[in-house]
C-alpha cells in the first residue's frame, strides 16, 4: 500500500509540475482533470486503505490518459510516473 501511495504522490507532483510548466492552453484542462482524479484516488486510498477502492477511477483514467496529452519533457515524466503507479496497483484495464 505504501508503494502505491508513493507512486501516486510521484504522479501527482509530475502533473503539478506539468501544469506549472505548460505554455499550451489546451493542456491545462486535461492536466487539471487528471489532478482531480489523483485527488479522488488519494481520498479513496486514505478512507478504505485498499487498491480495490480506486479500481474504477484507475480504469477510467487508463482509458482517457493517452501518452501524449502533455507536450515535451513534462509529458514524458507524467507518462512514466503514471505507468509506474498503475503497475504498482496491479489494476489492469
Amino acid at each position: 500500500m505504501e508503494d502505491i501511495q508513493n507512486k501516486l504522490t510521484d504522479y501527482t507532483l509530475a502533473l503539478k509540475d506539468a501544469l506549472d510548466a505548460t505554455c499550451e492552453a489546451n493542456e491545462r484542462p486535461q492536466i487539471t482533470k487528471h489532478l482531480a482524479a489523483a485527488a479522488e484516488m488519494y481520498a479513496l486510498l486514505n478512507k478504505h486503505g485498499s487498491p480495490a477502492s480506486i479500481e474504477t477511477v484507475v480504469k477510467s483514467e487508463i482509458r482517457s490518459h493517452g501518452w501524449s496529452f502533455i507536450s515535451g519533457e513534462a509529458g514524458s515524466n507524467v507518462a512514466n510516473k503514471w505507468v509506474a503507479f498503475t503497475n504498482a496497483t496491479g489494476i489492469k484495464y
